[in-house]
């Protein structure tokens, strides 16, 4: 705003320079050299509306060119990267550190197990809640849909008068007042044309002004009526200084505002014949700087309204390009918050259930069972340890690639190994070579698997993997209750499905053989056939002695 009230004031400057210039050179009066400068100022101001309304386009065609030449992968990859970094910050602050906690209470209980490590044992579990419950929280805004971006709101200050046209109204009528006083007075030869209805028309006509944004050209019209009727009753429009700031203002809005160009062009030129008519009944040596007002006015204002117009194109542009460059990001980042999302899930949400139950476990077996309770705990270390170290794998992968994507076979055993330490009995087997689709492999056995230690304890569960004929099928039952009447997919399920899909998989979860159970079945396409036939699934009857102790509100479902 400084640096515009500073333009405006060279502008002025300049404009009475020039003024003073001319008038000492031609040897004219202080009135000659005011209308100079008023004269000067206008065509300074238009030019400077030119020139702003150029840069302005230029700028936003130098955005275009930029903006196209983006390519819609490589913005996508940098949302991702950016999603990432700000996504692993938060995982390190809150997940990560949950852990750090829980694993460090552990070591705390190990080192007063032969003391009292009741403590220490709860704060686990305490801290195993907070992060259970505060992972949920994560889980749930990582899958809610990107909210789009807030559209532009609309111009509220639209075609309206203004404090500009009252100011340029007040101005040109003041000054036709001051003339007419000044001509009487002095005895100005102007002054045989200064009738008092020619006064009242001239007055009315330097009004127009006030139109000049809110319908320039029917302003324009109209003031083309009143030098008309002027003329016609025998008190034409007396000229002045007000031209300058009337018809010149007219004609530029004609030219830069006026949103319809037949009367863009119809009101100059109607003015223009009014102005002809009126100079040729009289003083018609004042006709050409009349024209040339209305003409500078016009010209310029049509000039800015090419550069306006090419801008606007220039803008469409960008905004239909940035439209489909978002359009791209909004679906890598919510494809990269769905990936984090079910990794998270996967590496720390049921490893926290299973901490937080062994933790309790090790707290109820102090009294009766030392050795047992030192068992759990033993638990608890190992399974912060395995949780973290794939944490830190998933973190430190870049461009949204899956860090824990690495699993193998000795992975999914070493899983079935912890699943047992935890206290579930698990059986696997293995037919076939199903390398190739282990990591998702993985992913479903530890799903399924924790599942069954958090809502069916006691129950047994039986994982059979077999590859053949170019797919690869996973089933895991378990011989617990099943799902509940008022069960439903958690996050786990639901990122499983996702997962399974996107590797061109299906995936189908609920009762297992008989009603009992529940049950998970995953098939996977291989890159490679082998003619080993698929084997059956596995059924498996409801355990009798071994399971009838176990609670019957076990659901499957996380």
């Amino acid at each position: 705003m400084q640096a515009l009230r500073r333009e405006n004031l060279g502008i002025l400057a300049g404009a009475l320079l020039l003024g003073a210039l001319t008038g000492a050179l031609v040897g004219g009066t202080v009135a000659d050299a005011l209308f100079v400068s008023c004269l000067a100022l206008g065509l300074l101001l238009a030019l400077r509306h030119v020139a702003g309304a150029t840069l302005r386009w230029r700028a936003a065609r130098a955005r275009a060119a930029e903006v196209a030449a983006l390519r819609p992968g490589a913005v996508a990859r940098a949302a991702v990267r950016e999603e990432r970094a700000r996504l692993t910050a938060d995982v390190q602050a809150v997940v990560r550190a949950a852990v750090v906690d829980m694993q460090d209470g552990a070591r705390r209980a190990a080192g007063a197990w032969d003391a009292e490590p009741v403590a220490e044992l709860r704060g686990i579990q305490r801290a195993g809640t907070a992060a259970t419950s505060e992972l949920r929280r994560m889980l749930g805004l990582l899958r809610e849909p990107v909210e789009p971006a807030p559209a532009a709101a609309a111009d509220a200050d639209g075609a309206r008068i203004r404090r500009a046209e009252v100011v340029l109204a007040a101005l040109a009528a003041a000054d036709v007042l001051v003339e007419a006083v000044i001509a009487h007075r002095t005895g100005w030869p102007e002054a045989a044309y200064m009738t008092p209805v020619a006064v009242g028309l001239t007055v009315l006509a330097a009004l127009t002004v006030l139109g000049r944004r809110l319908a320039s050209g029917a302003s324009t019209l109209l003031l083309a009526a009143l030098v008309t009727t002027g003329t016609l009753v025998g008190h034409s429009v007396v000229e002045g200084v007000w031209m300058l700031v009337t018809v010149g203002a007219l004609g530029w809005a004609c030219g830069a505002w006026e949103r319809r160009l037949t009367w863009a062009l119809a009101g100059p030129g109607m003015l223009a014949l009014a102005l002809v008519h009126k100079h040729a009944q009289a003083r018609p040596e004042n006709l050409f700087i009349a024209l040339v007002i209305l003409g500078v006015g016009l010209f310029t204002g049509l000039l800015v309204r090419v550069m306006r117009s090419r801008a606007r194109r220039a803008r469409r542009a960008v905004g239909a390009r940035e439209a489909e460059l978002g359009a791209a990001s909004a679906a890598a980042v919510l494809a990269e918050r769905l990936t984090v999302a079910r990794e998270l899930h996967d590496l720390v949400s049921g490893a926290v259930g299973v901490v937080v139950m062994q933790a309790g476990a090790a707290e109820v077996l102090l009294a009766t069972d030392r050795a047992g309770g030192r068992r759990a705990l033993d638990v608890v270390l190992t399974t912060c340890a395995h949780t973290l170290e794939e944490l830190d794998r998933f973190l430190a992968a870049k461009d949204g690639a899956p860090g824990s994507a690495g699993h193998d076979l000795a992975d999914l055993r070493g899983l079935v190994d912890r699943m047992r330490l935890a206290g579930l009995a698990v059986d696997l087997t293995m037919v076939g070579d199903a390398a190739a689709a282990m990591p998702t492999v993985y992913r479903v056995v530890q799903e399924a698997l924790l599942n069954t230690l958090r809502h069916a304890p006691g129950a047994r569960a039986a994982v059979e993997v077999a590859a053949a004929g170019g797919r690869v099928r996973v089933v895991v039952v378990d011989d617990g209750p099943g799902p509940g009447a008022d069960a439903s997919r958690g996050f786990g399920l639901v990122g499983l499905a996702e997962r399974v899909q996107s590797d061109g998989g299906t995936l189908s979860t609920g009762t297992g053989p008989e009603g009992t159970g529940f049950r998970v079945d995953a098939t996977l396409p291989l890159p490679a056939d082998t003619r080993l036939p698929i084997s059956p699934a596995p059924t498996w009857a409801p355990r009798t002695a071994a399971g009838a102790g176990r609670p019957a509100a076990g659901t499957g479902a996380p």
